[in-house]
């Protein structure tokens, strides 16, 4: 019996104490309490564009959310959408935390009303519309203005509504090129289109929307802007134009395309072991091919491609052990490939980090880079790839339009360069007139100290000594960097590298430019969205060889624009502009 008594006072006392502890529910402060959701989206069934899937708008006086689908679909195409086509469209509604949605949701007919009611953190419902609009675009922006005549560009600043025509002569009245936001017109009574128009006595027209309503008047005169004091407008790039290779170009082996040469009007890409593709650097289209007549005489005759300032287009084989390097030059899309380059390649005595000497392979063609002309002076460089840690690159001269066939090794000696760049390495000189120049290094080697797995880096190196002078921001290990440009722009100096992702994970596949102006790597000037523009992204397969090119395409005539051109390889390619209008 005492016992019994023992066990009923213990067991009231853990009674107690759990009473004690017991959580005590609290209702969620009034301004911690939401509608329930973010946003609503809606998906097409069986289509897998990057564009399908449509944001909502929300009312929440009426309670009506509304899932916006454009006119055009897919953009910039002649396909229109009709009510049909919002029959059953999959929805996803992206809730707050505790909450939910009543009746569950997957399929909607968005032709109609849907209705659903929404319970929030303090379980309080509301009744809610869910339904579909197609709606007309509401852009109205002149995108690229150009005189028919003297072709001189129209600078335009959308945001005050303005063309401005560099001018310092009077001009003849004319027509110009217009390029308008898709499915917009000109609907006032000056067209510039159509009429030939007085520029020095400056007019007006208006834009108007694909939606019939929305609208923007332009004033155009010949009023010159002014330039910044150096370098580029913070914050001006602007994306002109992206292409998919594979699905715009139709390509059979997109994963073998890897270089390109940028010229005055068009862009050549390089697919290994295929003729060369020309596209237009207007918009990317197609404009056809150059044949190459070597291709079967070697088995990589056209490994890597680049570009000079003067339309010359070079192309090398690879020479992948004891042999002989060949780079072909074509002078424009029209010219004929004639053998510019030829030297021997092969084994060297070389000494390891211990001392120790060794036979390492001179493997050339994997890259090559000019800066300057080949019809003037120019440095042309091209890094020895063993995948050895040995950082040496080949380098020959071209004066007054004449090559200097007597090449020169260059070694780098910094001992900060710790891991072999293996195959992936790019090297760009500052000054066609001077090899001793500063140079810019973009690979895979591994700089040190580095920070944990972040220890890849490009290169700013001292042309006179061959060591490092600065490097960029460390980059992980995952990513390989295999491309560089260097360009100068209204007093300011750039480098362009590329940062490529090999898998079917993760992110990267991004461009950097450097501004150069406070001597060094750190300041990035402008870098594109990254796991975008990758095979990844792009097509769901790996590029394996983690290539791509990036390349300037000079300052335009007036030197108020700058171009970069870049693409992942299996991906996209990508058209920007810079501007260094002081706005």
């Amino acid at each position: 019996m005492k016992k019994l008594h023992i066990y009923i006072s213990v067991l009231s006392a853990m009674l107690a104490l759990a009473a004690c502890h017991k959580p005590e529910y609290k209702i969620p402060d009034e301004g911690s309490v939401t509608i329930g959701f973010t946003s609503f989206t809606g998906k097409f069934l069986d289509d897998d564009r990057d564009e399908n899937l449509f944001k909502s708008e929300t009312d929440e006086v009426n309670h009506i959310i509304t899932i916006v689908f454009p006119y055009t679909y897919p953009a910039n195409s002649t396909q229109n959408l009709v009510e049909e086509d919002l029959k059953k469209v999959k929805v996803t509604a992206n809730l707050d935390p505790g909450c939910s949605i009543e009746p569950g949701i997957l399929f909607m007919d968005l032709t109609k009303d849907n209705p659903i009611t929404v319970v929030n953190q303090r379980g309080d419902r509301q009744e809610w519309i869910v339904r579909g609009e197609i709606r007309k675009s509401a852009e109205c922006s002149v995108t690229s203005y150009k005189l028919a005549i003297d072709g001189t560009s129209g600078i335009i600043i959308d945001s005050k509504g303005t063309i401005s025509i560099p001018a310092f002569d009077p001009l003849v009245p004319q027509k110009a090129e217009i390029e308008l936001s898709f499915g917009a017109s000109i609907t006032s009574s000056i067209n510039p289109a159509t009429d030939d128009c007085d520029y020095d006595a400056g007019f007006k027209f208006t834009v108007t929307a694909q939606d019939g309503t929305t609208s923007r008047e332009y004033t155009v005169s010949t009023t010159i802007p002014d330039k910044l004091s150096s370098g580029m407008r913070a914050g001006s790039a602007k994306i002109l134009w992206t292409v998919k290779l594979k699905e715009t170009y139709k390509l059979e082996n997109p994963l073998m395309m890897n270089s390109m040469a940028v010229l005055k009007d068009y862009i050549v890409l390089n697919t290994r072991n295929e003729d060369l593709l020309v596209v237009s650097r207007k918009d990317g289209s197609k404009v056809g091919t150059i044949t190459l007549p070597f291709l079967s005489d070697e088995a990589h005759p056209n490994f890597k491609i680049t570009s000079d300032d003067n339309d010359n287009i070079l192309i090398t084989s690879l020479s992948a052990g004891v042999g002989t390097l060949k780079v072909y030059r074509i002078k424009g899309i029209h010219g004929t490939p004639e053998l510019y380059i030829s030297c021997p390649t092969g084994y060297y005595k070389a000494l390891d980090k211990n001392g120790n000497e060794y036979d390492a392979l001179n493997q050339l063609g994997r890259s090559i880079s000019v800066s300057g002309s080949l019809d003037g002076d120019a440095v042309i460089t091209i890094p020895i790839t063993n995948g050895q840690n040995i950082y040496k690159f080949r380098r020959w001269t071209v004066g007054d339009g004449v090559l200097d066939t007597e090449f020169e090794d260059v070694e780098m000696v910094d001992e900060a360069i710790t891991g072999a760049w293996n195959y992936a390495c790019d090297v760009i000189g500052s000054d066609p007139s001077n090899p001793k120049a500063d140079y810019f290094v973009a690979s895979y080697a591994m700089i040190s100290p580095g920070d944990g797995t972040n220890n890849r880096a490009g290169l700013w190196m001292e042309g006179s000594t061959n060591r490092i002078r600065c490097h960029s921001p460390y980059r992980s290990v995952n990513w390989v960097s295999s491309s560089a440009d260097y360009q100068e722009f209204n007093g300011g100096r750039f480098v362009v590298m590329n940062s490529a992702n090999g898998f079917t994970w993760g992110s990267d596949d991004i461009v950097y430019m450097y501004d150069l102006s406070e001597s060094t790597l750190e300041n990035i000037a402008w870098s594109c969205e990254p796991a975008i523009y990758g095979a990844y992204k792009t097509i769901g397969e790996a590029n394996g060889s983690q290539t791509g090119d990036c390349q300037f395409g000079g300052v335009s005539e007036d030197g108020y624009f700058m171009y970069l051109y870049f693409f992942f390889t299996g991906g996209q390619m990508v058209a920007v502009q810079f501007d260094c209008l002081d706005i």
